[in-house]
């Protein structure tokens, strides 16, 4: 009978455990998930999409070196880098990822003659609070290890991306 007592005291201390445990470690998680989310939306500088609404025209344009005669190829996989990247990032912002889901996800591609004034646009999209991102390669194939290959602009309001990107040639 012994035994018997101390198995279920055994067995209620587990269970007990276990539950202080799973709420400790839930508490926990969403402190971390909370502080993730705070540094993430002051770190990046995306200050375009306080007053954004689900029916506003929104775009990713995708600006590409044109000095460095990548082929076709290599520019749709670096464009697509470039999208996917704005994406992840875009998942942060659910207001400016559903706007643009719901403007038919628009892309567009633009070029650029070469690395400073493909900087010079990172850092007037950066500047405007637009989500950007630049793309370095690999260096495997056609260009040197360490190349910005892409910049992405957005996706954001498409009145404010044009302002950064407007004045670029189409790909």
């Amino acid at each position: 009978m012994d035994f018997f007592k101390s198995f279920i005291k055994y067995d209620l201390d587990a269970k007990v455990g276990f539950v202080i445990c799973t709420i400790a470690g839930y508490c926990l998680y969403k402190l971390i998930m909370n502080q993730i989310s705070k540094k993430s939306v002051s770190d990046d500088g995306c200050i375009a999409y306080k007053e954004l609404n689900d029916n506003q025209d929104c775009k990713l344009v995708l600006v590409v070196r044109n000095d460095l005669k990548m082929g076709k190829g290599k520019i749709v996989a670096q464009c697509a880098h470039a999208a996917v990247a704005a994406y992840r990032i875009a998942l942060k912002y659910p207001p400016i990822l559903k706007a643009w889901e719901n403007s038919g996800q628009v892309k567009v591609t633009v070029k650029v003659n070469n690395e400073d004034e493909l900087r010079a646009i990172a850092k007037a999209a950066r500047d405007a609070g637009l989500i950007t991102n630049v793309i370095q390669d690999a260096g495997r194939t056609q260009v040197a290890p360490g190349s910005r290959t892409v910049c992405g602009v957005g996706p954001g309001p498409a009145q404010l991306v044009n302002l950064v990107t407007g004045h670029l040639k189409l790909y």
